[in-house]
């Protein structure tokens, strides 16, 4: 999320009652409306925390990479999806919002235009205002609505603590959305009829934004750390060698493990806290949060894309095979290139992706895989470029790759398997996809990676290794150890 704003960059519209004149307009406008309205209002760039920050009693998601920025806040529309049709329900429920397939009876009609009341659907589904002015929804441009949530590794693995309330899968259209580009931001409300009555609410809801958009973020440290309660290092050696000795037998290639840490600290995590230190030390990451109703937040600074659709264009991520760099980052490199343990794991990534992207497109790639250097580590990574040859949702190319070997391994049914039944964890949503999309089924998941749960004062966090033939438990645990290290620092546990 971008650099705190300094008092000059605020726009005057933000210190007068224009704001306020312009949020009214675009209330009466959807007070006599059917469907949905979103209202958009001018804003400063400010940094994504000072938001969570402001609004951390509400429902929040947040995402922030090098192109967007966007804090969504309160849930407007909220989609799930269940067992194995989890994507399918989702993009269906997305679907039935975009076009307006939702019985108007439900709408107030004593609200509605004469012209419109006994219309069975609106011509135009969803509209947009500007400046007080009624516009089709694509002005909106990098602002335009977007559902922000993700979904668990398999389901049913994320109906207990400390993941109750996240689900199978969950994605919210926010009521409010926060979202900036480059140097341009925007504050968009999305209200339908019933919902536009109630402005006070509003009104005073973007007081707060306001002081969120005029205040100085001031981010003083976490509560005092009362324990650090690694898993078992003994046991995480055991699962290494299990894996080891079924790839001997030639039951498998590969199989991500995964291990925790519990961090108690003595009072609440405070949300703002970790994303600015996440923002600060790792911004060559995705920085993400999702907060739903009732549960705990995920958080994460995760380095790997699992796939982004931007019309016929998608691309994804091949991110297997990592090094610590040590104090010497071109002779970690160097060391990695010349792994062949590194580079055979990472070809087992590389092969799948190609394989679920096969029939969808023209699909290219690096013959060899490049490098991505990052604070704490470096990894191998190989991007991969697809035409699409018909529209195809971004869930349902998310559907096809998830889990990748990346995370889960290869015979993909063996490793889910043995994951579900060895781990002494249950994964939530740790190495699943997280993102966006619109209305179009445009949009960007990323792979759930450096990161933790975090509820109260308690945060839950995992980290993986990809164990493959040749695989060393002692090195494999101390991978463990350097990939939490992010989101230990973010706690203030680790300088």
């Amino acid at each position: 999320m971008n650099p705190a704003p300094t008092t000059s960059s605020v726009p005057a519209t933000l210190h007068a009652p224009d704001l306020m004149t312009e949020l009214d307009a675009g209330l009466a406008i959807a007070g006599s409306s059917l469907g949905t309205t979103f209202i958009a209002l001018p804003a400063p760039v400010i940094p994504g925390a000072a938001i969570v920050d402001e609004m951390r009693e509400h429902s929040l998601v947040a995402w922030a990479s090098a192109e967007l920025s966007l804090v969504g806040v309160d849930v407007a529309v909220e989609l799930r999806g269940r067992d194995q049709a989890r994507w399918a329900e989702v993009v269906a429920g997305a679907h039935a919002f975009a076009t307006n397939t939702a019985d108007v009876d439900d709408e107030p009609r004593d609200t509605m235009p004469a012209s419109d009341a006994d219309a069975p659907l609106r011509e135009q589904p969803l509209r947009a205002v500007i400046g007080g002015k009624t516009v089709a929804v694509d002005a909106l441009g990098f602002a335009r609505p977007r559902f922000v949530g993700g979904a668990a590794f398999a389901p049913g693995v994320a109906d207990k603590a400390p993941w109750t309330g996240f689900g199978d899968a969950w994605f919210m259209l926010p009521r409010w959305t926060y979202v900036s580009a480059g140097d341009r931001a925007l504050l968009v409300l999305a209200v339908d009829a019933r919902a536009a009555a109630d402005a006070q609410r509003w009104r005073d809801q973007l007081g707060l934004f306001r002081t969120a958009f005029t205040s100085t973020l001031s981010i003083v440290g976490q509560p005092p750390l009362v324990e650090v309660t690694p898993a078992s290092a003994d046991t995480w050696r055991t699962q290494v060698t299990d894996i080891t000795d079924a790839i001997a037998r030639g039951e498998c290639s590969k199989i991500v493990a995964a291990r925790t840490c519990r961090v108690d600290l003595g009072g609440a995590v405070r949300l703002a806290g970790v994303l600015a230190v996440l923002d600060d030390r790792h911004a060559d990451t995705v920085r993400v949060l999702v907060k739903p109703p009732g549960a705990g937040a995920l958080i994460a600074a995760t380095p790997e894309r699992l796939v982004r659709r931007d019309g016929d264009l998608v691309e994804c991520d091949a991110l297997a095979g990592s090094i610590s760099p040590n104090g010497n980052a071109d002779a970690a490199e160097a060391k990695l290139r010349a792994s062949a343990k590194d580079q055979n794991e990472h070809q087992l990534v590389v092969d799948a992706i190609r394989s679920a992207l096969a029939d969808t497109g023209e699909v290219s790639a690096p013959a060899q895989p490049n490098v991505k250097r990052l604070r704490h580590i470096i990894h191998l990574h190989t991007p991969f470029k697809t035409v699409l040859r018909s529209p195809r949702h971004v869930l349902e190319l998310a559907a096809r790759l998830h889990p990748t070997p990346a995370v889960g391994g290869t015979p993909g049914p063996f490793a889910r398997e043995w994951i579900a039944t060895h781990e002494p964890a249950a994964r939530g949503w740790y190495s699943a996809p997280v993102g966006w999309f619109d209305l179009d089924g445009n949009g960007e998941l990323a792979v759930a990676l450096r990161m933790g749960v975090i509820a109260n004062n308690k945060a839950h966090l995992w980290a993986g290794g990809g164990i493959v033939a040749g695989s060393d438990p002692d090195k494999e645990l101390a991978e463990t150890e350097m990939k939490l290290r992010a989101m230990l620092n973010a706690l203030g546990v680790q300088s």
